[in-house]
């Protein structure tokens, strides 16, 4: 079972990817996914957490299968394989 991981803007230009495919297993939930890409693009990751609270930062949006998580159950989100997983900051917060 997989997801695919889309960065954009500056997200994947310090990943050096746009895409990333990434193995989860059953009950999977985006905060356990985004701890097994920090180990791969910790940058990332860095910059999506806030490092005090470990919540999403407010500067980035994390939609699943285009809808944002934020109205689902957040990083608490389980994940399904195959789902689509889009990490991007807002409009016009890009460099």
């Amino acid at each position: 079972m997989y997801v695919v991981v889309m960065l954009e803007g500056e997200l994947s230009r310090k990943a050096g990817t746009e895409t990333v495919r990434m193995p989860i297993d059953k009950d999977e939930t985006l905060d356990s996914l985004l701890m097994k890409l920090g180990r791969r693009h910790p940058n990332v990751v860095e910059r999506v957490l806030d490092p005090t609270t470990g919540e999403l930062s407010e500067r980035y949006q994390i939609l699943l299968n285009s809808r944002p998580i934020r109205r689902l159950q957040g990083i608490h989100t389980k994940l399904k394989h195959k789902d689509e997983i889009t990490i991007a900051p807002p409009v016009g917060n890009e460099p």
